[in-house]
This record gives structure tokens, sequence and C-alpha cells, in this order.
């Protein structure tokens, strides 16, 4: 994941529980029953929940549509950082030497150091050139775990690191190659459930 500009996931969070505390003010309201009991959180949605069919990623920014809650679900806890990138932000390899980014993408990070992180590709990518990239990404010491439920072509992936385990789909939505991914964690339980409805969240957002 390479970052760009970063800012703290706490400033956004602190807005919004302003933005209640004044609704909460204004009157109205039956006694005992706030505005915010009013609309319960959205639940997390599967793939296979999820109609996939025909969607389209905009290779364009996409982070500030991300769903707070889907952030949390995916989780498990509120983010205290956040990072993003666009296309043509600089950064620095880990030899030293600096390159340019070509995709837009984000990242939230748990206290625990798990992250949900996701991006698109700028360029827009033909089918030949996706199976490419997913092959690629199969490499290593990652197992696929499923495919073609994340546009065409697409793989779900679980990768061992030397932090834990992460988990990841990828696929072709349109032109634009859109990935997801959630980890590491030390216990996988329901890794992939939770990164499914992380990448259903991120398509959501990213969607044209």
């Amino acid at each position: 994941m390479r970052g760009g500009r970063r800012a703290s996931g706490a400033g956004r969070l602190g807005v919004a529980a302003a933005t209640l505390a004044l609704v909460g003010c204004t009157g109205g309201e039956p006694a005992g029953q706030s505005p915010a009991s009013q609309v319960p959180a959205p639940e997390p949605t599967s793939l296979a929940a999820y109609d996939v069919a025909g969607a389209v990623a905009a290779r364009a920014p996409f982070c500030d549509r991300v769903s707070p809650t889907g952030i949390e679900h995916a989780l498990g806890d509120v983010p205290e950082a956040h990072e993003e990138h666009a296309n043509g932000d600089r950064f620095r390899l880990p030899d030293g030497s600096r390159s340019v980014s070509h995709e837009y993408g984000c990242s939230w990070t748990a206290p625990d150091g798990t992250a949900a992180r996701a991006w698109v590709f700028a360029p827009p990518v033909t089918p030949a050139r996706a199976r490419r990239l997913a092959a690629d990404a199969a490499r290593g010491r990652c197992t696929r775990v499923g495919s073609g439920d994340f546009g065409k072509p697409s793989v779900a992936l679980r990768c061992r690191t030397e932090e834990g385990v992460e988990s990841s789909w990828r696929g072709l939505l349109g032109d634009g190659w859109l990935t997801c991914t959630l980890g590491p964690v030390d216990d996988p339980v329901r890794l992939e459930e939770r990164t499914e409805e992380w990448c259903v969240a991120v398509l959501e957002a990213a969607r044209a």
C-alpha cells in the first residue's frame, strides 16, 4: 500500500459526533428517542447478496464515499489512522528511490494494526491484463479462495505475511481494476466473510 496524504480518522469522527450532538439539541423528537436511534446502521452485505453484474468501477477518487460503518465493520473497531493516495502522487520505495502512483487508494488502520485497504488503477485495464494481474497476485504465500464474484475476471486470495494473514478480492469491473484487502490478523476466523463485506462497501463507493 503506498501512502500519499495522511489524515487522522479521529477528525472525521469528531465532526460526526458534533453533528449528532447539535441535532439532539434541536428538540421536536419523542421523549427517550434520538434521531440516531431511528436510523439503524446498515448491516454489512456479502458478495453473494450483492448484485455485481454490470457494475463498473470508476477510475477516479472514491475514498471519501466509503461508508464509515463499513470501515468499522471490517476492522471490528474505530480506525485510529487513515491514509489516501491519488494518481500522480510521488512515493518512496524501500530502496530509497522514488516512484509515481498510478492509482487511487486509501487505508484505515485499527489500534491492533488491522488495516482495511482499497485501490483502483487509474489507467484502463483490459481483460487480458486483468488475468495476468490476478495470476501475479496469487503467487508467493497466497491461496486462491474464490473467483468470479467480483468482476470478470476476479480472484479472492488468502495470503500469509510476516504479520499474519491477509484476505483480498481483486477484479475487473468495466475497465477498472479494483482491489480491496483486509488484514493482517493473527486469528483468521471470519476473515473471508469480513473481507467480502468490506469489498461490497468499497464497490458501493467506487461504482461509476
